[in-house]
């Protein structure tokens, strides 16, 4: 397959309907969807955005493909991974009392003092044994069998 001639995207502007379609179909290699045109030069706008800047992520991908598989399925599997990102803020209330947490690049800020994970926090807070992704709510509860 040959390298497809640049198109500005303010050229899309001025393509009428029927070059949209022919225009979807050279970028996309499927025939252009029924869409209006201006729906038309978003997909290709979309496309000459990621053919100059690049595409989502391997990571993005997969989490994108396990919502598409759960979504049909209409299934509730194991939570879909969370990544914390450094300067996150993680809040919980625990028996009236705020508590918040910063995410690091190296662990977690809580109460002015360096953590190394978060279920030693919920520990701290708590007094008792916790799962600390659970407590914060970034995973849920097993169902008993």
């Amino acid at each position: 397959m040959g390298r497809r001639p640049y198109m500005s995207p303010g050229r899309l502007t001025e393509l009428p309907p029927g070059d949209l379609k022919a225009e979807w179909a050279r970028r996309y290699g499927a025939p252009a969807p029924n869409l209006s045109p201006d729906l038309l030069r978003l997909g290709i706008g979309h496309k000459l955005q990621e053919a100059k800047l690049g595409g989502i992520s391997r990571g993005t991908r997969t989490l994108l493909r396990q919502v598409a598989v759960r979504a049909g399925e209409g299934e509730k599997g194991k939570p879909l991974p969370r990544k914390l990102t450094p300067g996150t803020r993680l809040v919980r209330d625990w028996r009236g009392v705020g508590h918040t947490v910063i995410v690091l690049e190296d662990g977690f800020e809580y109460d002015g003092k360096h953590w190394n994970s978060l279920t030693a926090i919920a520990r701290a807070i708590t007094g008792t044994p916790w799962n600390g992704p659970l407590f914060f709510g970034l995973a849920e509860r097993k169902k008993k069998a």
